[in-house]
């Protein structure tokens, strides 16, 4: 960074966690016994002359050049990251730079290695064999834009050997900020929209309520939420502890009974008012949910079991809120 003569006000350094083969000690360890034997002998102190000069050479090539290479590429390779630069050490111990602003693509594969194309230069990162896995470098990519997500403000905040990432608040519907401010006190974190990464599958509904008789509150046993949620910093989607989901202003509800075979005559129109929603039991097991966003509208089509009766509830909705405590472990899906 030198050379680039610029200021560094805050940055981290992520070194590689990657153990070093015994091997590699052992090798320095043994030629530093043979070069003190050697000493030993020049100075008369022993009558041998088992080591020549030409034989130490030789050994340093693989008892101490080996060794001390291995050990650079375990342990070099770190990852500086400062609040608009990417940048990866090489062998030589220099860093090649990369601004996020430039970052053109970025893939991470299924073994966690992580690919950046920027303008004129590749980095590999392989994200496992450092602190955190790297996950506020992840995180960044994804507010940048990256993974198929949108692009979102965020600031970085840099403390000793730490560094944390906050997302910048865009301007929130009066009546979003109104529900959220309601329950602020109640849940560690409570965050509007990502309905692409809300999972609401097999969680039953402990408690159903209403405010102004156009927001329906769902209090479920937990919600599955994806690795790309913004409190998710994992790489695979995490289940919550009991979860909160706010679904503002509802309207065209429509919740039936269905038969086994869903055949016109087994179905039965229930109710199409907001207020029919209270027909939820405690305890009623969601099975799946489907969203679809229509312009700035969502529909919902889910699927409920209430004892041995079936039902699907369809409405639309403007916004979702998510308010949950903590993550209790990965999703089912997720586990193998």
């Amino acid at each position: 960074m030198k050379k680039t003569k610029r200021p560094l006000s805050g940055y981290r350094v992520f070194k590689q966690q990657v153990k070093v083969h015994k091997k590699a000690y052992l090798a320095l360890f043994l030629y530093a016994i043979a070069l003190v034997y050697y000493a030993l002998e020049y100075l008369e102190f022993v009558d041998t002359r088992y080591i020549h000069p030409q034989y130490l050479l030789l050994l340093s090539i693989v008892f101490v050049l080996w060794p001390l290479l291995h050990i650079h590429l375990k342990k070099g390779f770190g990852i500086l990251l400062t609040h608009d630069v990417i940048a990866m050490q090489n062998v030589f111990n220099r860093y090649r730079m990369m601004f996020i602003q430039d970052i053109q693509k970025a893939k991470l594969t299924k073994k966690n290695t992580l690919y950046i194309k920027g303008k004129g230069l590749k980095f590999k990162i392989k994200m496992p064999h450092y602190e955190d896995n790297l996950n506020v470098i992840k995180s960044i990519l994804n507010y940048e834009g990256h993974f198929k997500q949108k692009k979102k403000p965020y600031k970085l905040f840099f403390e000793v050997d730490q560094v944390d990432i906050q997302e910048m608040s865009p301007s929130v519907d009066p009546t979003t900020r109104r529900l959220l401010d309601k329950f602020l006190d109640d849940y560690k974190h409570l965050t509007p929209g990502f309905i692409k990464d809300v999972i609401l599958y097999n969680a039953s509904v402990e408690k159903v309520r209403f405010i102004e008789e156009r927001h329906a509150l769902l209090y479920m046993s937990h919600v599955d939420l994806k690795g790309d949620y913004p409190e998710n910093t994992s790489f695979d989607a995490q289940k919550t502890d009991n979860a909160l989901v706010v679904f503002q202003d509802v309207s065209h509800v429509e919740i039936y009974n269905i038969g086994r075979e869903q055949h016109e005559a087994d179905i039965e129109l229930l109710g199409t008012s907001i207020s029919t929603l209270r027909k939820i039991a405690k305890n009623a097991i969601v099975m799946e949910t489907n969203f679809k966003v229509l312009g700035d509208r969502i529909s919902t089509d889910m699927v409920i079991m209430q004892g041995a009766k079936k039902q699907r509830v369809r409405f639309v909705f403007k916004e979702i809120i998510i308010g949950f405590n903590t993550f209790k472990g990965a999703s089912w899906f997720e586990k193998k």
